[in-house]
C-alpha cells in the first residue's frame, strides 16, 4: 500500500519577517539548505526518494499555486494535485479536505499529512518512523509523531505517550499546550512526553469518520468546498463560499484531543525543528553581502543591502529591500508582535 503524502503549505511564517511575507512565506525560502523548506519536504515524502510514496498533493494559499508548481518542477516532482484554499481555515479543515480528496480514489488509502515548513535533516530516519506508524494507521488509528525532546522547549506543544499498541507506537494519552519552563523540565524528566510535530498518518476514511463524529461542521464544509471546486490555472480551487463557512480549528483541538484512536510513534529522533523563529535558523549568512568583525553568535541575513556588523553579539539582523529587523536572539518570538504593529499601522505593503 503506497502512502499518499499531503503537504500543508498554508502558513504565513510571520515570525520570520521581513523575509517571510504573504506573497512568499517562509516555506518557499532557502533558509536552511540549498533548497526551500517546501522542496525539502516534498523530496522527503514523495516517490522521488522512496517508491512507498505516491506523488504529493499540496494544499496551499489561494495565490501560491504557481510558486508550488514552479518549485516542484525545479526538483523534478509532478504533484498529484495542487489544491488552493480561498482563505485560511487552520489545519483541521486541511485534514478534512485531504481525507475527502483521497477517499474519492481509495477511502482506505493511508495519508501522510505534513507541514511544508519543517526542517528534518534525517529524511531516511523520518521515513522509517512513518513505516513504524503504518501498521497502527492501517488499524484505523490516527497516528502522530513524537519528537525526542532535546531541551525543555517552551515554544512547542507536547504529547504524553500511554500504553503500547504496536512496536514503537503507543496510545497518545494527552496533548499538552506550550508549557512554562518549569513544566517543560518536568516533562523531560518524566520521559513520557515528546514534542508535538503536527505530522499525521491515517486512513482517509478514519479521519473522515472521526471528523464527521467530532467536528461535523468542519467535515461538511470542507467536503462541500471540494465538491464545488473548479480547476483554475492548473490547480483545484476550493469553493470560496463553502470553505469560508468552515470553522477555523486545529487538528489537535478538533480531533486528536477528543478521539480514542490517537496514537504516537515515539521517540522520533531525526533533528526535527519547525523553524518557528529566526533563532532556529543557522547562525550566519555566508554570502558576500554580510561582513562581520569581532561579532559572535549573531543571525545575519540579507537579500538587499550589505550588512556590516562589528563588536555585537547575540543579535538577529535581517534586511530586505524595504525593511530591516534588529532584535536580540532571545527576543526572536517578538517578531510576531512587530507584524501585528505593521497591520495596525496599515502598512500592508510590508506584510
Amino acid at each position: 500500500m503506497k502512502i499518499q503524502p499531503v503537504i500543508m503549505s498554508g502558513g504565513s511564517g510571520t515570525r520570520l519577517w521581513p523575509m517571510s511575507r504573504k506573497a512568499l512565506p517562509k516555506q518557499f525560502l532557502k533558509l536552511v539548505t540549498g533548497r526551500t523548506m517546501f522542496q525539502d519536504t516534498a523530496l522527503r515524502v514523495c516517490g522521488k526518494e522512496d517508491d512507498a510514496y505516491r506523488d504529493p498533493v499540496v494544499i496551499c494559499g489561494a495565490n501560491h499555486g504557481p510558486i508550488v508548481a514552479a518549485q516542484l518542477a525545479e526538483i523534478g516532482i509532478q504533484p498529484a494535485e495542487i489544491i488552493l484554499e480561498p482563505c485560511p481555515r487552520n489545519t483541521a479543515a486541511v485534514a478534512a479536505v485531504a481525507a475527502a480528496w483521497v477517499a474519492r480514489g481509495d477511502e482506505d488509502a493511508l495519508i501522510l499529512l505534513a507541514p511544508a515548513d519543517h526542517h528534518i535533516p534525517d529524511a531516511a530516519g523520518f521515513r522509517h518512523a512513518v513505516a513504524l506508524g503504518a501498521k497502527a494507521a492501517k488499524a484505523r488509528n490516527i497516528v502522530t509523531f513524537g519528537i525526542k525532546a532535546q531541551s525543555p522547549h517552551t515554544g512547542y506543544g507536547y504529547i504524553e505517550s500511554g500504553e503500547q499498541l504496536f512496536p514503537s507506537v503507543c496510545e497518545a494519552a494527552a496533548f499538552k499546550e506550550k508549557p512554562s519552563r518549569k513544566i517543560a523540565e518536568q516533562y523531560i524528566k518524566d520521559g513520557r512526553y515528546y514534542w508535538n510535530a503536527g505530522i499525521f498518518l491515517y486512513r482517509a476514511s478514519a479521519m473522515r469518520d472521526e471528523m464527521a463524529r467530532l467536528a461535523p461542521e468542519i467535515m461538511a464544509a470542507a467536503s462541500q468546498a471540494l465538491d464545488k471546486s473548479a480547476m483554475s490555472d492548473g490547480a483545484l480551487r476550493l469553493d470560496e463560499a463553502a470553505f469560508s463557512a468552515c470553522p477555523s480549528n486545529s487538528i489537535d483541538y478538533a480531533v486528536m484531543e477528543k478521539t480514542d484512536k490517537a496514537a504516537i510513534v515515539a521517540p522520533v529522533d531525526v533533528g526535527w525543528t519547525d523553524i518557528g523563529s529566526w533563532s532556529e535558523v543557522s547562525s550566519q549568512d555566508k554570502s558576500d553581502n554580510v561582513i562581520c568583525v569581532n561579532a559572535d553568535n549573531n543571525i545575519i541575513r540579507s537579500d538587499g543591502p550589505l550588512i556590516a556588523a562589528a563588536g555585537v553579539d547575540n543579535l538577529i539582523i535581517v534586511a530586505t529591500g524595504d525593511a530591516v529587523l534588529v532584535a536580540r536572539r532571545d527576543n526572536a518570538q517578538d517578531v510576531r508582535a512587530i507584524v501585528e504593529e505593521l497591520k495596525k499601522r496599515g502598512l500592508q505593503h510590508l506584510l
